[in-house]
C-alpha cells in the first residue's frame, strides 16, 4: 500500500494544524498468498456474506476479526447519519468482539479524522499519540487525562459507493500498524461492506438469508396484497401459521448450524408441497407463515395436516419424529386487517400447542369474523 510521507497530502486533513505524521493512505491493497494464514479472517467475512441475520452480526464480526490479526485494542465503528438525523451512534468493541459499548453524539461533534474519512472516502492513519490527539482527541484521553502514547488507524466502509461507517482500530501503548496489518484491515473493512450490501439486497428482494423463503417483511407485502386482491374479487384467502415444536432442543445439542439446517428443510418440504402460487415465509425463528389465495378454510386446514405429515418425515437429529409441527389456520373474512388475520392463526396454533402439539388447529368463528 502507498503510503503518503510527511507533508505529500496531510494538508487536505481538516484538522487544523495537521501534524507531519498523519498519513493519508491509497485504497489499493496488495493481494495475499494463497497459503497465508491471515486469509483465515477473510475467508470468515466472505461466508458472513451469505448467511449474516442482520447488520450488528456483520459488524462485531469483523471487530472480533480486526482485535485479533491486524492487532488493535479497541475497535470504534462510528455510524454516519444521513441528512434528516442530527445524531449519530458510535460503538466501541472491545475483549474479542464480546464487549460492546454506543454512545450517541451530534453529527458536529465527529473527530476531525472520522470527518476527513468520511468526506473523502480515504483511509487515515494517526501514528502518534500527538497525531491521535488533533485527529480522535477523545481517544487520546483516558480518565480525563492524555494518554502517553497510541496510533490509530480509520478506514472508510462504503456500501453502493456511499461512506455509512467509519471503522478506527486502536493500539494504546503499542507499534503503529504497519504495512501488512493495514493491508489486512482493508481487507476485512471491504468484506464487511459486501456483507451488508448482499444483506440489504435480500431484504429488499423480500428473501430470508438461512432458508431462501420470503422474509417477514415480504411477507407482509405480499398479504396485504393478497386481501386487498381478495377484497377486489371476492375470492377467499386462508394464512398458516405453523411452529415447530422442541426446536430449541435442536439447537441446544446439536448447535445452531444443525439448526439452520433443519429450517432450511422445512421450508423447502413447505414449498414442494403447496402450490405454486401458495407462499412460504419465514416468520421469524422457528415460525413459518404459508400465504394459501383462493382456499377457504376447510381446503387450508386440509393443505395444512399433508404438511404436518410431511415435516414429520424429513430426517430427525434425534429419536423424536422428524420435524413435529403445530399449525393454526385462519380465512381472511371482511373487514380483517393483515394483523387480525395473523392474530386469528396464531390463537389457533395457541391451542394446538396446548392440546399436545403436532397438530392443526382451526380458527375458531369469532377469531374469523
Amino acid at each position: 500500500m502507498d503510503i503518503a510521507r510527511p507533508g505529500t497530502d496531510t494538508s487536505q486533513l481538516p484538522l487544523g494544524d495537521a501534524p507531519e505524521r498523519g498519513s493519508p493512505l491509497s485504497g489499493d491493497a496488495l493481494p495475499l498468498s494463497a497459503g497465508d494464514p491471515l486469509l483465515a479472517g477473510v475467508r470468515r467475512m466472505t461466508l458472513l456474506a451469505d448467511h449474516a441475520d442482520d447488520a450488528e452480526a456483520i459488524f462485531r464480526t469483523l471487530a472480533r476479526e480486526l482485535l485479533g490479526t491486524p492487532g488493535a485494542d479497541e475497535i470504534h465503528v462510528y455510524h454516519l447519519a444521513g441528512a434528516a438525523e442530527e445524531r449519530e451512534q458510535t460503538v466501541i468493541y472491545l475483549f474479542e468482539g464480546e464487549g460492546r459499548l454506543s454512545y450517541l453524539a451530534r453529527r458536529d461533534e465527529r473527530p476531525p479524522g472520522v470527518s476527513w474519512v468520511a468526506s473523502t472516502g480515504r483511509s487515515f492513519l494517526a501514528g502518534s499519540g500527538d497525531e491521535l490527539a488533533v485527529s480522535v482527541p477523545r481517544l487520546a484521553l483516558v480518565g480525563g487525562v492524555p494518554e502517553p502514547a497510541g496510533c490509530a488507524l480509520l478506514l472508510p466502509l462504503s456500501v453502493r459507493g456511499e461512506v455509512e461507517a467509519v471503522v478506527l482500530l486502536a493500539r494504546r501503548r503499542a507499534e503503529p500498524f504497519v504495512e501488512r496489518s493495514i493491508e489486512l484491515a482493508a481487507t476485512l473493512v471491504d468484506q464487511a461492506a459486501t456483507a451488508l450490501a448482499l444483506l440489504r439486497a435480500r431484504a429488499e428482494a423480500g428473501t430470508d438469508t438461512v432458508t431462501g423463503a420470503m422474509n417477514h417483511r415480504g411477507m407482509r407485502r405480499r398479504l396485504h396484497e393478497e386481501v386487498d386482491r381478495a377484497a377486489r374479487a371476492g375470492t377467499p384467502l386462508s394464512a398458516l401459521l405453523i411452529d415447530l415444536d422442541n426446536f430449541k432442543l435442536v439447537n441446544d445439542r446439536h448447535g445452531h448450524q444443525a439448526g439452520d439446517v433443519l429450517l432450511r428443510e422445512v421450508a423447502q418440504t413447505l414449498v414442494r408441497e403447496f402450490r405454486a402460487f401458495d407462499r412460504v415465509a419465514r416468520y421469524g425463528g422457528d415460525e413459518f407463515v404459508v400465504i394459501l389465495p383462493n382456499a377457504v378454510l376447510e381446503s387450508a386446514a386440509a393443505a395444512a395436516q399433508r404438511a404436518l405429515e410431511r415435516l414429520l418425515a424429513i430426517p430427525s437429529f434425534d429419536a423424536n419424529p422428524g420435524a413435529s409441527a403445530s399449525i393454526g389456520v385462519a380465512q381472511w373474512q371482511a373487514p380483517m386487517s393483515i394483523d387480525e388475520l395473523l392474530e386469528a392463526c396464531d390463537a389457533a396454533l395457541l391451542r394446538s400447542k396446548r392440546q399436545g402439539k403436532g397438530r392443526v388447529t382451526r380458527a375458531s368463528a369469532p377469531a374469523a369474523n
